[in-house]
């Protein structure tokens, strides 16, 4: 009944094989009175009279179904080793994107001169409050009221922005010469994650040692990447 309920090609469950397994071995060894008997002593610790003597004198052979975790923990690894190919190529392309990402922090940026059409203070934010920078292009700009003071109706907005993905980085005040970062954005407050990203994909790309932690930095690698690629189009002024 157990063989009928576990065969895997009536059980779809991951697990079902190893139990089907399992069975089949125990029904082998309750069907032969002298595997059976052996097995009745490793339950209960005996040694096997006709088995030959260890060479160290404290060892003592572990029960049956203590090999059950091991075994798991065997199938687990065979199952990262068959995937971590691609558990590496995606750490080499989290290198190589996070490479991508400070390279064009470290560019020169670009600029983009706009002019301040009117301001408006009619937003909130965490208690704070928000004045609207509307541009001549038809852009807006929000900014915390103290900072926005230091621009007026008719300024004119220069927008520093990174050469490759065009993230805004700072704006500045042509006549005043006063300049602000932009804090939200993956190279303002969030520049942590292309630094992380970098970290973690160099130790995916470069450490050859282990198969679980090779496969566990790639499946890391693989979220980061997501992450940093979600953050890049994500920025609030």
């Amino acid at each position: 009944m157990l063989a009928l309920q576990f065969h895997p090609d009536k059980n779809p469950t991951t697990e079902a094989e190893s139990i089907f397994k399992e069975i089949n071995e125990a029904y082998e060894v309750l069907g032969d009175s002298a595997q059976k008997l052996k097995y009745d002593r490793l339950l209960k610790g005996e040694p096997d009279p006709n088995a030959k003597p260890h060479r160290d004198p404290r060892y003592r052979p572990r029960p049956p179904g203590s090999y059950s975790r091991s075994s798991k923990k065997k199938e687990l690894l065979e199952t990262m080793q068959m995937y971590l190919t691609y558990a590496l190529m995606a750490s080499r392309l989290s290198f190589l994107f996070s490479a991508i990402l400070i390279a064009d922090l470290s560019l020169p940026a670009q600029k983009e001169q706009k002019e301040v059409l009117s301001l408006e203070s009619n937003l909130k934010m965490r208690g704070d409050q928000i004045i609207q920078l509307q541009l001549d292009d038809g852009e807006t700009v929000n900014l915390k009221a103290p900072t926005a003071l230091e621009f007026t109706r008719g300024s004119e907005l220069t927008i520093y922005s990174s050469m490759l993905f065009s993230v805004p980085l700072r704006l500045e005040n042509e006549r005043t010469h006063f300049k602000t970062k932009i804090p939200v954005s993956i190279y303002g407050n969030f520049i942590f994650l292309p630094l992380v990203l970098l970290l973690t994909s160099l130790l995916g790309t470069f450490y050859w040692k282990g198969i679980e932690f090779r496969f566990n930095l790639g499946v890391v690698n693989f979220i980061l990447f997501f992450l940093n690629l979600l953050f890049l189009r994500i920025h609030t002024f």
